[in-house]
């Protein structure tokens, strides 16, 4: 068996190698997951870290403003979040089963949902306890997604669920500006059915895909129901994949100029 390569079968292999490490730079993805409610929340659950899927959760009472939150592989980031609005938060009337103040860990697997459908988000301490819009007369809840990366495309998965809800649906809305004006993504949800207010969104999530951070490299995001009413909003998973800067794609373009060349010869 000959196993000599030649030099310009040599060359060819380096070259695709070299431009599939840049490709893979080029789709490298930060991805972050967001529970709202925890152990130390009204009725509240933190997920366990590391969940059931082997990632890594923040847990967060809706409300403050937390800096350093950490990546599905226990990474720290500059990715931070913080509340421009009122906001409250219960498990009571969510996928969750008993509701007692505290819950224990007997009242988690009695949480309703559909955890394949789901994905990532298909945790049920993450799906247990939810945030709310406040009630009254703007329900408007507005958070801001800070310390993202400039270079990046966001996506968001959202995962809202609540039952004898005033709107069936929420819309949740994704802006670049302070002023919550600039709109860029929007999507809806059903958290419960149309048809029947006792049953609880418990496989559905909302996509928002391409977006891109604010100058000060902040995503403006609120959700309100559809007709104005209270919203809900359980988990979220946020991915940022990396844009290749146009020199980036002019080199991978030249290397594969350069295979192509070799394999007319």
């Amino acid at each position: 068996m000959n196993l000599k390569i030649s030099a310009k079968r040599a060359s060819r292999l380096a070259i695709v190698a070299i431009i599939g490490a840049g490709l893979a730079v080029s789709a490298h993805a930060e991805t972050v997951l967001v529970d709202f409610g925890s152990d130390t929340s009204f009725r509240g659950a933190s997920v366990p870290n590391p969940d059931p899927n082997g990632h890594y959760w923040n847990s967060l009472i809706p409300g403050p403003f937390y800096p350093g939150l950490i990546d599905i592989n226990n990474n720290a980031t500059s990715v931070a979040l913080g509340y421009d609005t009122g906001v409250g938060t219960d498990s009571y009337n969510g996928p969750a089963g008993p509701t007692d103040a505290p819950p224990t860990s007997s009242h988690i697997p009695a949480t309703d949902i559909n955890a394949a459908a789901l994905g990532d988000l298909g945790v049920k301490e993450a799906a247990f306890d939810f945030a709310a819009s406040p009630g009254g007369l703007n329900n408007n809840t507005r958070f801001e997604i800070q310390g993202l990366n400039p270079s990046e495309k966001y996506t968001l998965k959202i995962f809202g669920s609540h039952k004898f809800s005033d709107d069936a649906n929420t819309v949740y809305s994704v802006f670049s500006d302070a002023g919550y004006s600039a709109l860029i993504g929007t999507a809806n949800l059903n958290v419960q059915s149309p048809a029947d207010a006792s049953m609880h969104n418990r496989d559905t999530i909302a996509t928002i895909s391409g977006l891109t951070p604010s100058s000060a490299n902040i995503l403006y995001v609120q959700f309100v129901g559809s007709n104005g009413n209270q919203g809900y909003l359980n988990s979220f998973e946020l991915i940022g994949s990396s844009v290749p800067e146009p020199t980036s794609l002019m080199l991978l373009a030249s290397g594969l100029g350069l295979v192509f060349g070799y394999r007319r010869r």
